[in-house]
């Protein structure tokens, strides 16, 4: 029984690491890529993207901004 509470703290103490910060990737790489990395078209992420002011953004941040313009109302 000690050995698996020492096997649960242990997985525990894993999860709590720090984690590498993400890698920034141009936005014109993640375009030529977007149905591959996101299942979007090109101009999906365009849309998404569009008015951020950076060249460069995460992978992370990307799918998050789809997701978030994929939500939005037509006007």
């Amino acid at each position: 029984m000690d050995t698996k509470k020492a096997k649960n703290e242990e997985v525990q103490g894993q999860e709590n690491t720090t984690r590498r910060p993400e890698s920034l990737f141009h936005i014109q790489d993640l375009r030529e890529h977007s149905k591959e990395l996101f299942g979007v078209k090109p101009e999906v992420l365009d849309g998404a993207l569009f008015g951020l002011g950076q060249k460069q953004v995460t992978k992370s941040e990307a799918k998050k901004r789809i997701r978030e313009f994929l939500r939005k109302e037509a006007n």
